[in-house]
């Protein structure tokens, strides 16, 4: 059963739908993902994709389903989920839902229709500069680290230590770190950039070892 307050911003999201499409429509929404595919859907490029599983009156994103996408000050804690960078256009009558997210507030959304232009390669130069553009909670910044890892943005990573991670906060960026891993262990480890991923957690375990 949802609260008041759930259903009172359901309908928000429904009345404000088409008003903040032209905002939508910014290139500072962007989709990451392997090559055009998206689990089991294939995307067209250029052209308007429509879902046929979509349940705008829950937040539940297993249930609502649709297409997610982010906004650029978000989207480094979810590099780890492609290789391929898209940018987002939401067609004119689209549903748009804004999805609550702990981990990046106010920057995870979902549609029942999306337009995805632009592919590009993603790369360390681009994480960097989405680190640089990055507004994120303090522990959503250790989980994009070992994203990174992941992906073999080294130098994306090595900024993000210098930068957020201390001998103070060594235990909860481990911790956090650690249950990213086992949450990601169940997909494919044949993505990880080992060597990356191996150096990074050996500068981290050097810094618990400081007084």
């Amino acid at each position: 059963m949802k609260t008041n307050k759930e259903q009172s911003n359901i309908l928000k999201n429904y009345k404000t739908s088409l008003i903040i499409n032209n905002f939508y429509n910014s290139p500072k929404f962007l989709k990451v993902m392997f090559g055009n595919r998206d689990d089991d859907f294939k995307y067209k490029i250029g052209d308007i994709n429509t879902t046929n599983n979509w349940d705008p009156t829950t937040f539940d994103s297993e249930k609502m389903s649709g297409f997610i996408f982010f906004t650029e000050d978000k989207i480094l804690r979810w590099l780890i989920c492609g290789d391929t960078l898209y940018q987002v256009e939401i067609p004119e009558n689209a549903e748009v839902i804004s999805c609550p997210s702990e981990s990046s507030p106010n920057g995870v959304f979902r549609s029942n229709q999306i337009i995805l232009y632009n592919p590009t390669p993603m790369t360390d130069e681009l994480a960097m500069n989405f680190y640089l553009k990055s507004n994120l909670p303090e522990k959503s910044y250790y989980k994009s680290l070992i994203g990174c890892a992941i992906r073999g943005y080294r130098n994306t990573c090595l900024a993000i230590i210098k930068d957020k991670i201390n001998n103070s906060n060594i235990d909860l960026a481990l911790s956090e770190i650690n249950d990213f891993i086992k949450t990601y262990q169940t997909d494919d480890m044949n993505t990880v950039d080992i060597g990356v991923y191996n150096e990074v957690m050996q500068i981290l375990n050097e810094i618990k070892t400081i007084n």
